[in-house]
């Protein structure tokens, strides 16, 4: 299993305070000390992937639940269908490119930090958009930081050729992925369906 390196720091910190109640501490406290180290190194874990083989697929962008899935229209993917993966504290949390394309915009917008589980009314948070165009269409991909995520990372800039199911960054600690679909894809997860990043397929081209 690998480990982010964005983790790093924070596994660190939490030996630095598992040696202190070590060295302070009983038996008990010793064992409940361990947990942080335990917890932290496992949220920042970064499995392999297999990405699923076809021509119009779309996958997730992110573990997690299916919260939501409606119809909309974008400015610059025009008619479409959203659909939002929610994050727990107990997903993986590197995110995932669900389309191959070229990257034509990044956009940060600070905001709010509400739980990430209310959906659209989560529109207000902190963001992280990207736009990737597409043979067949823009899509657009929105890091959102939830209640306790504090910190959205992404490694994508214009002009980046990008491969589904490569890693494109992540968010520290229980957050939100929207992707909006243009209307050339069908939905192919319904709400409540959990879903991996890189390997389900939650789109696919129908003209």
């Amino acid at each position: 299993m690998n480990i982010r390196r964005e983790g790093y720091p924070f596994i660190a910190a939490a030996s630095a305070l598992f040696f202190l109640i070590f060295m302070a501490g009983g038996l008990v406290v010793r064992i409940l000390g361990l947990v942080p180290v335990l917890f932290v190194t496992w949220f920042f874990r970064d499995p392999q992937r297999s990405v699923p083989a076809g021509e119009g697929l779309v996958v997730s962008p992110a573990d997690g639940t299916v919260l939501e899935i409606y119809e909309t229209e974008e400015e610059k993917v025009g008619p479409c269908t959203k659909v939002a993966v929610f994050m727990s504290v107990f997903s993986v949390h590197v995110n995932r490119v669900p389309v191959s394309g070229t990257v034509v915009d990044v956009r940060y917008k600070p905001g709010a930090f509400r739980v990430a589980s209310l959906g659209k009314k989560t529109e207000a948070n902190e963001r992280m958009t990207t736009y990737i165009q597409t043979d067949h269409g823009v899509f657009r991909v929105d890091q959102v930081a939830g209640l306790v995520a504090r910190r959205i990372i992404c490694w994508l800039t214009p002009g980046d050729k990008v491969v589904q199911g490569e890693r494109f960054g992540l968010i520290r600690f229980g957050s939100l992925l929207e992707i909006w679909l243009p209307k050339e894809y069908g939905v192919a997860c319904k709400r409540s369906d959990k879903v991996l990043a890189g390997s389900t397929i939650i789109g696919r081209r129908i003209s």
